[in-house]
């Protein structure tokens, strides 16, 4: 999987009772798998991973005060950065483990030939 990232600042979408909605586009949608592992992270108050919507066509989408909006930020980052490590070591470990019921399966068929061949000494 390619490393999510943001790109760009937030964008105001709309308003109500002080709170604004922000959409931040993402270079491209993130699976189930990353939103899972983006939304693990630790909230910090109000700023919390649980309270993002992630929408395909969009991007991310949070509520906020305005004067909480930089902490988003700072978090958001934070949290994609993390997400994308996780998914990472995720895939290597399953590669890993791949790897490893290739070499386990080779070595049986190489033993079962080996059996076969020596059956009738």
């Amino acid at each position: 999987m390619d490393k999510i990232s943001r790109v760009g600042p937030p964008e105001a979408l709309s308003i109500s009772d002080g709170l604004y909605s922000f959409v931040v586009k993402l270079n491209e949608p993130p699976a189930g798998h990353w939103i899972y592992a983006f939304k693990l992270n630790k909230a910090a108050g109000d700023v919390d991973p649980e309270r993002v919507v992630f929408d395909p066509e969009r991007g991310l989408l949070f509520v906020s005060e305005e004067r909480l909006v930089p902490d988003w930020m700072k978090h958001i980052d934070f949290w994609i950065m993390a997400a994308n490590a996780q998914v990472a070591a995720d895939e290597a470990a399953e590669e890993k483990r791949k790897a490893e019921t290739q070499a386990r399966d080779h070595r049986e068929a190489l033993l079962k030939q080996v059996n076969e061949k020596f059956k009738n000494l």
